[in-house]
């Protein structure tokens, strides 16, 4: 019988030491509490007025008691629910998990059938869903774009509505306002059978942003408040630059994101003690010769690194960044930047690493990317699921039994764990020289392009009930009313 014995379960990157957590921690706090932050929601002043915060016009500073108690309410670990039941997609969070999906903004695609560059459009969702729907290392779906052929007012609901069919993940939503918030989460309450259903089993998470530096938006806020009151996840997350819209010292924007995150996470847990809340955070840099934000540049690993330890640190899961590239096309570079990224989102426990898939600085959306993307976050989980220590993995007995001069090939215990023990990867070429040029001389491209057209040829996903494509069609019936009615 062991005593005293310690195991690691798995491979972990550790960037701070529990002082440096603790000094960023205390640098949020006092930002919260003596610069503050403008918040430009009545409502929302008025539930931190009564929680105790001091309210000066727009601008809000909250006394670190109060930060503190919404930081105990959150809970670290919770679980989101696959709409269809499918125990396999389901998300688990919790220590040491990290869990990876696309991002909604692009306005641009690659069009799957042409290759070529162009506005992305309502036809395009449910292509990207069935995708992710599809893939085994990508947890949670977006749209990978912004729908540019609807009404402005109308693009995040049609995105939803396009996503919710075809695939059974979780998704994460975005919207626009306080109605397309309460059309998307309609929808979802459909198909889960009810609200109290839904606040059992959550199939969506609703995200939010702030604006960088120090404000939190009326959009924002209003539509945390709704989220928050009918129970819905949350993220809150702002996209801070460092040099641009904040301090450009990795410690500065990391203490700056947390204090704009904090901010959203206080008024939730107000309004919804317990709500599962994701700090949020893109954080990276403003390239100063090419004055965009770089999403291949090593500081954003780093950067997001440091803010997933404090997130932890302060017990919150992590809304984090991964998979992306400044690349305009699918090339080396895209590969490079994309993989080291999905690398780190795993070293560093990523709750929610999303944007897989971004390319062109997150102006264009990329099915070929978020597809080989899935094999560099295989590839990243079988490093980080660590080495197993026990008894019969240590195969001493084996080791005996072989000797000196033989093989391996014939044992049980090979049979037993060869499967377990190897990654084996779809997309990657292992075979010899001679084999390879036998079976067409085919580069990753290649294979990249043939699995997107054979997922979208033959993937079909499962159904949602009869009522709820009802309910689609309603909402997306009123919202078309409402914005006729405002013209």
């Amino acid at each position: 019988m062991r005593t005293n014995y310690r195991v690691n379960s798995g491979v972990r990157f550790e960037l701070l030491s529990r002082d440096q957590l603790q000094e960023l921690f205390e640098g949020v706090l006092h930002v919260l509490e003596y610069t503050g932050l403008d918040v430009q929601h009545e409502e929302a002043r008025d539930i931190l007025k009564k929680a105790g915060a001091w309210v000066e016009g727009e601008r809000v500073r909250i006394p670190s008691y109060i930060v503190r108690d919404a930081l105990d309410k959150a809970p670290r670990s919770f679980t989101l629910w696959a709409r269809d039941g499918n125990p396999k997609h389901n998300i688990h969070i919790g220590p040491g998990r990290a869990h990876f999906g696309p991002g909604p903004t692009c306005v641009n695609f690659i069009d799957p059938d042409t290759m070529e560059r162009r506005p992305y459009v309502k036809s395009d969702v449910p292509t990207v869903a069935r995708i992710v729907d599809a893939l085994d290392n990508i947890d949670f779906c977006e749209s990978l774009g912004t729908v540019g052929d609807v009404h402005h007012d109308l693009g995040a609901l049609y995105e939803f509505a396009g996503m919710f069919p075809n695939t059974s993940k979780p998704i994460v939503a975005w919207s626009y306002d306080w109605h397309d918030s309460a059309g998307i989460h309609q929808i979802a309450v459909a198909e889960a059978g009810g609200q109290l259903a839904f606040e059992k089993r959550p199939n969506y998470v609703h995200y939010c942003e702030p604006l960088s530096p120090l404000v939190s938006t009326f959009e924002a806020l209003d539509k945390l408040i709704f989220a928050a009151k009918h129970r819905v996840p949350l993220v809150f997350t702002p996209c801070p630059l460092a040099g641009g819209t904040a301090p450009i010292t990795a410690a500065g924007i990391i203490i700056q994101a947390a204090a704009e995150s904090w901010m959203g996470l206080t008024i939730a847990q107000q309004l919804a003690p317990g709500l599962p809340f994701f700090m949020g955070g893109v954080l990276s840099v403003m390239d100063m010769s090419a004055m965009i934000l770089a999403y291949g540049a090593p500081e954003l690993s780093l950067f997001m690194a440091g803010i997933t330890e404090l997130a932890h640190f302060a017990g919150l899961p992590l809304w984090q960044t991964g998979g992306c590239t400044d690349s305009k096309t699918f090339d080396g570079q895209a590969m490079i930047e994309g993989s080291l990224s999905c690398f780190f989102s795993a070293l560093t426990g990523g709750d929610l690493t999303h944007d897989v898939g971004y390319t062109e600085s997150a102006m264009t959306g990329s099915v070929f990317q978020l597809v080989a993307m899935n094999e560099a976050i295989g590839y990243a989980r079988r490093i980080t699921r660590g080495i197993e220590v026990n008894e019969d993995t240590l195969a001493v007995d084996v080791i005996n039994a072989v000797g000196p001069n033989n093989h391996y090939l014939r044992e049980p215990h090979t049979r037993r764990y060869f499967k377990s023990e190897f990654w084996y990867p779809q997309l990657h070429d292992r075979r010899n020289f001679e084999e390879w040029e036998m079976m067409g001389r085919t580069t990753m491209k290649d294979r990249t392009i043939d699995r997107v057209r054979d997922i979208l040829a033959t993937h079909t996903p499962s159904p949602i009930k009869p009522e709820t494509h009802r309910v689609i069609e309603e909402v997306l019936a009123a919202a078309e009313d409402r914005v006729r009615a405002k013209a």
